[in-house]
């Protein structure tokens, strides 16, 4: 069987993108993972550090993160045997899903773009980007809709 990781963010069109997919690609002869990773963020608040979201904050984001990722694998027609649904909380999501592609030995990789253009889409420096230069596997990279 083949594997295939969605990473995905909780952003409606993300998910919206993601669920196109179902046409796409065959999904019933492979093991989908759909992955959301929440970047831990450090800030510096007069003079001392505040970290975000905080491990207290977990439980709640996890389970939430969890439901959504549901509501896309029944979008997608997923049976419960073929999927496996995670969120990390990680300092690095870039290093996370090398890692994670790596370590299920990953066949694609399936990413939705936000779609940014001019000023905003100069810089390359979208997990996006990310994946297409440094991926251990195939990258399918899916636009919004108009």
């Amino acid at each position: 069987m083949k594997n295939y990781v969605l990473c995905t963010t909780l952003d409606d069109s993300c998910l919206d993108t993601l669920k196109r997919l179902r046409k796409d690609i065959d999904l019933k002869h492979a093991v989908i993972h759909i992955i959301n990773i929440v970047e831990i963020q450090v800030y510096n608040v007069e003079f001392a550090p505040y970290v975000y979201p905080t491990e207290a904050q977990y439980s709640d984001i996890e389970k939430s993160a969890l439901e959504k990722l549901k509501n896309l694998q029944h979008a997608l027609g997923v049976e419960d045997k073929n999927i496996v649904m995670k969120c990390f909380f990680e300092h690095s999501r870039e290093q996370k899903i090398k890692h994670y592609l790596s370590e299920v030995n990953a066949d694609l990789v399936v990413t939705a773009t936000r779609g940014k253009h001019g000023i905003q889409g100069f810089f390359s420096s979208s997990f996006t980007d990310f994946l297409t230069k440094f991926s251990p596997c195939d990258v399918l990279v899916m636009r919004p809709t108009k």
